[in-house]
């Protein structure tokens, strides 16, 4: 059975909003509704001509080892409108998987920033309308997937990335070149192997 972190109140005591938005809630049915501000977004543009975060991000902490997983949807209605995980450990030392539109069709994106330059990468495209997205560090290595039923599972991306025993972990919703944009967050699982 899945242990989802939105239900239960003493979960909801332990996140932490950075960037609050002026609209979300938690859901009757145990998931999240946010809705990003126009122009928000977590990106830091090689190029110095986009530095930004300023997405709302909803987040608990977690340690060097752990699963975070969900299932979502989003009123994509802008190029880069999207929903996202995130793992953080400081402004510049970052990774977001997202259900992303680039401006034609929903696609699946991840984004790795560390030492204040992000990497883009853009996957594959995504025909249905709540895919679900998984997060699992193990130490210095970080594995991006994405299944289409929750029980098949593509790995999108397996990188290193240099982060602290204790980073924060968490949801976002962004309108990077938009008006905003509705997400809704089915649930949220956060697995570590003190939970097992």
């Amino acid at each position: 059975m899945r242990n989802n972190i939105f239900i239960a109140e003493a979960n909801r005591q332990s996140f932490t909003w950075d960037n609050e938005p002026e609209r979300w809630s938690y859901t009757e049915d145990g998931g999240l509704f946010v809705l990003a501000p126009a122009k928000a977004d977590y990106y830091q543009d090689p190029a110095g001509k986009h530095i930004v975060s300023s997405a709302p991000f909803l987040h608990r902490p977690a340690g060097s080892s752990f699963e975070l997983t969900t299932r979502l949807g989003a009123e994509m209605k802008h190029q880069y409108d999207s929903g996202c995980l995130m793992v953080l450990a400081d402004d510049r030392n970052w990774a977001k998987l997202c259900f992303e539109h680039n401006g034609r069709y929903a696609t699946i994106v991840s984004v790795v920033t560390q030492d204040g330059v992000s990497d883009d990468c853009n996957s594959m495209r995504v025909d249905i309308d709540k895919p679900y997205l998984r997060i699992a560090r193990a130490g210095a290595c970080i594995t991006f997937h994405y299944s289409l039923d929750g029980e098949r599972w593509e790995q999108v991306r397996y990188f290193g990335m240099k982060l602290p025993d204790a980073c924060r972990v968490g949801v976002v919703a962004q309108s990077p070149q938009g008006t905003g944009c509705a997400v809704e967050f089915d649930f949220l699982t956060l697995t570590e192997p003190a939970d097992e």
